[in-house]
């Protein structure tokens, strides 16, 4: 069993969600709603799979979520995910961190790394997103894969359909990530655009 933390801002909790009704193989109306996307990544897993004489693919139902934050705030970055000294944001909207592009990205890291530690999980995924593309990361003891959405938004102007869109890149490319990272298919990953990998 693989467990996951996450803890996310512009994904709203999304993550965590939909990465449960996956591991549980929820159907009908509590189902995952990108199991379409998660079918396809699998599928080029299991053909990179075959190539490579393995013919396996990582079993989602060993996934397990232990929990999921939605951390919008830079007080409860703080508090509850106890990370003292956070990224400087550029403004605070009620409280809420307002990155560029480089510190979303930074404070992605730190985010994942503090869910993973708090919960004592496997992976901790982090998400956060002020004006720019936002930025993502997958963490586990050895490695970092950090990224951005590839739709451009600003939480500044509360444009809700920007920021829909930023979202659901966000959470569309955090799963497609996962699922190779899963499968050990570091080579579709490092394929996609803005995404670099770090190792411990």
């Amino acid at each position: 069993m693989i467990t996951i933390a996450t803890a996310e801002c512009f994904t709203h909790g999304i993550l965590a969600r939909e990465i449960h009704a996956i591991a549980q193989n929820y159907e009908d109306n509590f189902s995952s709603s990108y199991w379409s996307l998660v079918n396809k990544v699998q599928k080029d897993c299991l053909k990179d799979a075959i190539l490579e004489d393995k013919c396996s693919i990582f079993d989602l139902n060993e996934l397990s979520v232990t929990c999921g934050f939605f951390i919008p705030t830079l007080d409860a970055v703080k508090s509850i995910l106890k990370i003292e000294n956070p990224i400087e944001p550029l403004k605070l909207i009620k409280g809420i961190k307002v990155y560029d592009d480089k510190g979303d990205r930074e404070m992605s890291i730190l985010m994942a790394e503090a869910a993973k530690k708090l919960s004592n999980s496997d992976i901790g995924i982090g998400t956060t997103a002020g004006v720019g593309y936002g930025g993502i990361s997958i963490v586990d003891d050895d490695l970092v894969i950090n990224t951005c959405s590839d739709v451009s938004a600003n939480l500044i102007e509360t444009n809700s359909n920007n920021l829909y869109e930023r979202q659901k890149s966000g959470v569309e490319k955090t799963l497609e990530i996962l699922i190779y990272y899963l499968n050990n298919n570091f080579k579709r990953i490092e394929k996609m655009s803005n995404v670099d990998i770090f190792y411990k």
